[in-house]
C-alpha cells in the first residue's frame, strides 16, 4: 500500500473525532430509545398513526451516524499507518459535510434546540475537516506538500540555484553565440608564450632587444 506520510494536524481531527463520536453515541441512544417507545402496547394511540414515520426517522439517524463513526474509524486506521491519500480525507469530510448540513437545515426548521445542537456541532467539525483536506488536496496539487512518495516541484526559474533542468524565459533568444575556452592556453603568437596561461592575450609585435641598432643608425663618415 502507498504510503502518505502528510502533515494531518491533529488539533483539526482529534477535535472532530471525540466531538463527532460523542454526539453520534447521543444519537443512536436517542434513536435506540425512540424505536423500544415506538414497539411500546400502552403507546399513545394518537400517536400511533405515526409510528411508522418515527420508526423510518431512527432508522434512518441509525444508519447516518454508524456511517460517520465508520468513516471516522477508517481515516484513525489510515492516519495511523501513514495510508491516507488526501483525496480520500476530502471526499469523507465533503461527505460528512453534506450529509449534516441537510439534517442541520431540516433541524432549524423542525425549531427542535437539542437537535439543532448536536447536527450543529457535527456540521461544524465537518465543515472543519472539509476546509482543511481542501487545502491538502490544493497543496499537493501544487507540489508543495511534503510527505509520502511525492517530493516538492522545483522551478528553476524562480530558484535557478535549486538545480535541475532549465528552461528558458519565453521568448528568449536562442541563438548559438560561441564562447572562448579559457582553460585552454592560446596559441602563442611570434614564439612568444602568454604571461597568464589562462588569460587570452591581445597578440603583440616582437619587440627590438635593447641595445640593438637599426642600419640607418650607423655613423656615416
Amino acid at each position: 500500500m502507498a504510503k502518505f506520510d502528510y502533515p494531518y494536524k491533529k488539533g483539526v481531527n482529534v477535535t472532530a473525532w471525540v466531538l463527532q463520536f460523542l454526539v453520534c453515541i447521543i444519537l443512536l441512544a436517542a434513536s435506540a430509545w425512540l424505536l423500544w417507545l415506538v414497539d411500546q402496547p400502552d403507546y399513545d394511540s394518537a400517536l400511533s398513526d405515526y409510528s411508522g414515520l418515527f420508526t423510518a426517522a431512527a432508522g434512518l439517524q441509525i444508519a447516518i451516524t454508524l456511517l460517520n463513526i465508520i468513516f471516522n474509524i477508517v481515516e484513525i486506521v489510515l492516519i495511523a499507518r501513514k495510508s491516507m491519500p488526501p483525496a480520500l480525507y476530502l471526499s469523507f469530510a465533503c461527505i460528512k459535510t453534506a450529509i449534516w448540513g441537510i439534517i442541520f437545515i431540516l433541524d432549524l426548521i423542525s425549531l427542535s434546540v437539542i437537535s439543532i445542537i448536536l447536527s450543529l456541532i457535527l456540521f461544524a467539525t465537518s465543515l472543519m475537516q472539509l476546509i482543511y483536506g481542501a487545502i491538502l488536496v490544493h497543496r499537493k496539487r501544487k507540489g508543495t506538500l511534503r510527505g509520502g512518495n511525492y517530493a516538492p516541484a522545483v522551478n528553476p526559474q524562480d530558484n535557478p540555484e535549486a538545480g535541475g533542468y532549465y528552461y528558458p524565459p519565453p521568448n528568449a533568444s536562442t541563438e548559438y553565440k560561441p564562447t572562448a575556452d579559457i582553460t585552454s592556453s592560446p596559441t602563442p603568437l611570434y614564439g612568444f608564450a602568454p604571461q597568464d596561461s589562462y588569460a587570452p592575450q591581445d597578440s603583440y609585435a616582437p619587440q627590438g632587444h635593447e641595445g640593438s641598432y637599426e642600419l640607418d643608425s650607423r655613423v656615416h663618415h
